[in-house]
């Protein structure tokens, strides 16, 4: 398994890419601090997922996603990101992402989110109290 982490934070690429290799044992876990690095890396090779922060030195917001999206339409991102507004967390679901999980929750929550969007779900956080979307079924 192929996994690239988006993210400009040295300690958060360090805990998640920790929870992604006891997620999936014997995973590869690639890091981008950037966007520009990301589509670099994701244009030359297959990632089974990728997990992006909104907030990067060259981009922000849900443009980030976008523009990920728009140069490698094929990977399935898990975002993982500072907000937990239900607008930005509707807007990410609705440019793409596979699932959405707010930093607070990290820790507890991106294992299972990263599995189920790896087996092909879809994973939106109960905090998102989005009533057209299904929460996590587990709760995380």
């Amino acid at each position: 398994m192929e996994v690239l982490l988006v993210d400009d934070r040295a300690v958060t690429v360090q805990v998640y890419g920790a929870i992604v290799r006891k997620t999936f044992n014997g995973a590869r876990v690639h890091t981008a601090m950037d966007l520009n690095d990301a589509v670099q890396l994701a244009s030359g090779r297959k990632f089974d997922l990728v997990l992006l922060d909104l907030s990067l030195p060259n981009s922000s917001g849900v443009n980030t996603l976008v523009r990920f999206r728009k140069a490698c339409p094929m990977v399935p991102v898990l975002v993982v990101a500072g907000t937990e507004d239900p607008e930005t967390i509707r807007a990410c679901l609705a440019a793409g992402a596979r699932g959405y999980v707010p930093k607070t929750s990290a820790l507890m929550a991106l294992a299972g989110a990263a599995q189920t969007v790896v087996s092909g779900g879809r994973h939106i956080p109960p905090e998102a109290q989005l009533p057209d979307l299904k929460p996590a079924a587990n709760g995380g």
